[in-house]
């Protein structure tokens, strides 16, 4: 009798075991990084190895275009993922709400800036936004191109991308390839606040000018009309079709070495020309998109990739989910990916550059210590003016709009948001 309530025992307790061990902790993670798809599973292997306590880390990367839509969807069905990533300031601020305060449980915290747990907090939430890397957005240039028609430079002038696109043409060869269908991640996101980051103070106070309602005058603001020239020089060099071309038309191309310059798009693209072209990676440039005549104006864009943990009914789950997060950001294995493989420049400023960073992050982080890059504004632009301010861009492109009716239009979609048009 007591060996068989032993064996009974013995089976209850290795059925309890069986039990835990399928309830460990599953985590989820959904960012708008389409290039990590490939590649991410290294940091989760690593991590797991590390921490029996997870079961299992289903990572998701959509395109920046359909994630908010993907999140709302998520949210709607009670299943948001554990770990997003968000904008700093207005844009993604709905979310805000859903996000658990990172200054506990959270490792690298300790190893940020005062600045960047100021600009990543929020009075009612707490610090819920921390950063993982840079990304730099200008002109990627094809400097082998450049050379053929006798370049040994990328222009730091509006005048000299002029002369750069003239040459190119006269050459036979495409200058640009632009993405224009792509209204938001194109010409709302990665291009259209380059102006405001030229500005002193990176635009900030400008935006904040303008998101209240006061006439600004834009119509003779200095770096608008820089912008608007520049703009000019891209419509007159744009592909034929270049307002219906999507951006993976536009990459491919670029990839392939059917054109010289790139508009928008950044550093980010180190894996893909990997898994392309290799090759390519031996003379490619990323560079600011030369707005002003002045090359010491003319400031690369920068966004700050950021991580968020959303809260959860289970502390354990929660507290899970930020130590893989921070695992994303401040382990030595991360930093190592983050450059190597994905040649991304980390913002925690502890974490040793490697030597092995591609040329595009390298490009990135030597326009920052020359104090040449500002933060997008675009993140501080609220969401619902998005959509108004992307069908302006749209027609002003496709030249629909008048470079002066575009003008009044941008203005007017600020002074209707202070009037409380879209509320």
């Amino acid at each position: 009798m007591k060996k068989t309530l032993a064996i009974v025992l013995m089976l209850a307790c290795l059925m309890m075991m069986g039990t835990a061990m399928a309830d460990g902790i599953k985590l989820t993670v959904c960012m708008p990084l389409g290039q990590w798809t490939d590649n991410f599973n290294v940091l989760i292997d690593a991590y797991m190895a590390q921490h029996p306590e997870i079961e299992s880390i289903d990572a998701t990367f959509p395109s920046s275009d359909v994630y908010n839509d993907l999140l709302k969807a998520d949210l709607a069905a009670g299943e948001l993922p554990d770990i997003i990533s968000i904008a700093y300031g207005r844009l993604n601020s709905e979310w805000f709400q859903y996000c658990a305060d990172l200054s506990t449980d959270f490792p690298a915290y300790a190893d940020l800036t005062e600045n960047q747990i100021q600009i990543g907090s929020d009075e009612n939430y707490g610090f819920i936004i921390a950063p993982v890397y840079e990304e730099g957005t200008g002109i990627l240039y094809n400097t082998g191109i450049l050379e053929k028609v006798g370049w040994d430079h990328t222009p730091q002038t509006r005048d000299e991308l002029a002369k750069l696109a003239a040459d190119l043409k006269a050459a036979g060869i495409t200058p640009f390839m632009h993405q224009w269908a792509e209204t938001y991640l194109n010409l709302f996101n990665w291009v259209g606040p380059t102006w405001l980051g030229n500005k002193e103070g990176q635009g900030r106070e400008f935006l904040e000018r303008m998101l209240a309602g006061e006439d600004v005058d834009l119509a003779n603001d200095k770096e608008w009309n820089d912008f608007m020239d520049t703009y000019e020089i891209l419509i007159e060099y744009a592909q034929e079709g270049a307002i219906a071309t999507n951006k993976w038309t536009c990459r491919n191309a670029f990839f392939l070495e059917e054109c010289a310059m790139l508009v928008g798009e950044g550093s980010w693209e180190t894996p893909n020309i990997a898994n392309t072209n290799p090759e390519l990676l031996n003379h490619v440039k990323q560079d600011v998109l030369p707005v002003s005549n002045d090359p010491a104006a003319n400031n690369l864009q920068l966004q700050t990739i950021g991580i968020s943990v959303t809260k959860n009914a289970d502390p354990a789950k929660e507290k899970a989910a930020k130590e893989f997060a921070s695992f994303i950001i401040d382990s030595p294995e991360a930093a190592k990916w983050h450059q190597e493989t994905m040649g991304s420049p980390t913002s925690v400023i502890t974490l040793e550059v490697s030597e092995n960073l591609p040329a595009l992050g390298k490009d990135v982080i030597a326009l920052m210590q020359e104090g040449r890059a500002s933060e997008s504004m675009y993140q501080f632009m609220p969401a619902v003016i998005m959509t108004d301010l992307e069908e302006a861009w749209a027609r002003f492109v496709a030249k629909d709009f008048t470079r002066e009716a575009f003008t009044e239009r941008y203005e007017q979609i600020f002074k209707d948001y202070a009037d409380g048009f879209y509320e």
